[in-house]
């Protein structure tokens, strides 16, 4: 699987499939996986657009600096920047991933607004505004990293109001860290939460037909212009 160097010294591995001059959509992995997370995904939505997966600093096969305090929700979201940059699919793109991944998303969407074109947020929501939670050290730099940006990350959800593009919200109907936070995500002014019944947390995973069709329905009503409609459980 092809890595890329970035300006910063890291290096990110990635897969990169579907046709070309389409809509790129681009999906961030969960906490302590990798890209390989998202096979479930990979051939029902490379079918009609461009597919971006890629492993986060510190995940799979891409860097893994030993300083944990490098590891940070800004630069986690300038690592993938540098990553769109260099396979030229900054413009349109359509952002998303799961639990951390999404945060990830969330905080390039704050600093891209004008290249998100969309956001996809399975399974995550903000910080909210409590104290920061202490992190226990495992002494795997990439791991330790990874949950330090977490717990540290800034609490966007006074930006929610501010992203104008479409968001989709996927949810367990079980999962209850992640609906108790859901309140939370009423800033975003254009958005589709989807509750999908009998999930906990790790939607995709669980049910990937209906994540699937959840996701392919959003992007085919964005790209019709179409109301994004009310809340569902599926």
């Amino acid at each position: 699987m092809p890595s890329l160097d970035l300006p910063s010294g890291i290096r990110i591995r990635y897969d990169d499939r579907g046709p070309r001059g389409v809509p790129v959509v681009v999906l961030a992995h969960g906490f302590g996986v990798s890209l390989e997370m998202w096979m479930p995904q990979m051939r029902a939505l490379s079918e009609r657009h461009r597919l971006i997966t890629w492993d986060a600093r510190g995940h799979g096969g891409s860097s893994a600096p030993t300083d944990v305090a490098s590891y940070d929700m800004p630069g986690l979201a300038a690592d993938l920047r540098g990553l769109l940059e260099g396979l030229d699919a900054v413009e349109g793109a359509i952002i998303g991933g799961m639990s951390f991944g999404g945060m990830i998303a969330l905080q390039y969407a704050v600093d891209h607004p004008a290249d998100t074109a969309a956001l996809i947020l399975s399974d995550s929501v903000t910080r909210g505004d409590g104290p920061i939670a202490e992190v226990g050290f495992s002494g795997d730099p990439g791991i330790d990293g990874a949950r330090l940006a977490m717990v540290s990350r800034p609490d966007l959800t006074p930006a929610l109001p501010g992203l104008a593009m479409p968001a989709l919200l996927i949810v367990g109907d079980r999962d209850e860290r992640i609906l108790d936070g859901l309140p939370r995500m009423a800033g975003l002014p254009r958005r589709r939460i989807v509750r999908l019944h009998g999930c906990s947390h790790g939607t995709s995973g669980q049910r990937p037909d209906a994540w699937n069709d959840a996701v392919l329905r959003f992007l085919d009503d964005i790209e019709a212009g179409a109301p994004l409609g009310e809340d569902e459980t599926v």
